[in-house]
C-alpha cells in the first residue's frame, strides 16, 4: 500500500509538476478557451456574466485536464515506451493510472486556483456552497480522468490521441449546462446526464446563480457519484500493461 501511494505521487510529480514548470506553454494553451469565454461573458453580461465565466472555467479546466490523459497515456504507451519500462519497476497498472490522474489535477491547479480565488473575491461563496462545489469538482476530476485513461487504451495511433481529447472536452463542456442553465432544456433532468452538466448544476446552485428544484440537485449528485464509481471500476478493469 505504501509503495503504491509512493508510485502514484512520483508519477503525478513526473507527469504533472515537472511539465508545469518546464512546459508552461501548455498551461497557457489549455486556458485560452475558458478565458476567452470569461472575457466575452464579462463584457456582454457584466458581473453576472463574470460569474458564469468563472464557474464554467473551473468545470472546463478540470474536465479538459482529466480527458487530456488520453494523449499522455497513449504517448507513453506507443511513442516512448515509458509504460513498458514501468513493468520492470515494478509499478502496478492501477498505481500508474492513478498517478496520471493525479498529474492532470496538478497541471490544472494554477487555473483552478485563479478561478476559485476570483470567485471568492467577488463574494460568491458561502461555506456550504464552497464545500459542495469542491466536492463536485473532485468527483468530476475522477470521472473525466477515468474516462480519459480508459479511452487511451482504445487508441492505437498517435494522430488520434491529441484530437480526441479536444473533441470530447468541447462536447462535455458545450453540450452540458456548464456556461448556461439547465432551465432552458425541456426537462432540467436532461442537464445532469453528462458529468460536466451534473457538476454545472451543482455549482450554479452552490453559487446562487440558478435555483433548481431539490429533485434536480439530488439527480445531479446521483449522476456525478455514479460516474465517479464507474470511473474507478473502469480504471481498475482497463488499467493493464499493453505492449502495443
Amino acid at each position: 500500500m505504501r509503495k503504491s501511494l509512493r508510485d502514484i505521487l512520483v508519477i503525478g510529480w513526473l507527469n504533472g509538476w515537472v511539465p508545469l514548470l518546464r512546459s508552461w506553454i501548455w498551461l497557457v494553451a489549455n486556458s485560452i478557451t475558458p478565458l476567452s469565454f470569461l472575457i466575452v461573458l464579462a463584457i456582454y453580461a457584466g458581473q453576472r456574466g463574470l460569474l458564469w465565466g468563472l464557474l464554467g472555467g473551473l468545470i472546463w479546466t478540470v474536465a479538459s485536464n482529466g480527458i487530456s490523459l488520453i494523449g499522455d497515456a497513449t504517448f507513453y504507451r506507443l511513442e516512448i515506451k515509458f509504460q513498458q519500462m514501468l513493468v520492470a519497476a515494478p509499478v502496478s497498472p492501477v498505481a500508474y493510472a492513478l498517478g496520471l490522474a493525479l498529474s492532470s489535477l496538478i497541471f490544472a491547479a494554477p487555473a483552478v486556483i485563479f478561478y476559485a480565488v476570483y470567485l471568492a473575491v467577488l463574494g460568491a461563496f458561502t461555506a456550504l456552497g464552497a464545500l459542495a462545489l469542491t466536492t463536485a469538482l473532485v468527483m468530476l476530476w475522477i470521472s473525466t480522468a477515468g474516462i480519459g485513461f480508459a479511452a487511451s487504451t482504445l487508441i492505437s495511433q498517435m494522430r488520434y490521441a491529441w484530437a480526441v481529447p479536444s473533441i470530447l472536452t468541447a462536447v462535455l463542456s458545450a453540450m452540458a449546462p456548464v456556461y448556461w442553465p439547465a432551465t432552458v432544456l425541456p426537462s432540467q433532468y436532461l442537464g445532469v446526464i453528462l458529468p460536466t452538466g451534473a457538476a454545472g448544476v451543482i455549482g450554479q446552485s452552490a453559487l446562487g446563480m440558478v435555483h433548481y428544484d431539490p429533485g434536480v440537485l439530488i439527480a445531479a449528485w446521483i449522476s456525478l457519484a455514479t460516474y465517479t464509481v464507474a470511473a474507478f471500476l473502469l480504471l481498475a478493469k482497463v488499467a493493464r500493461w499493453r505492449q502495443i
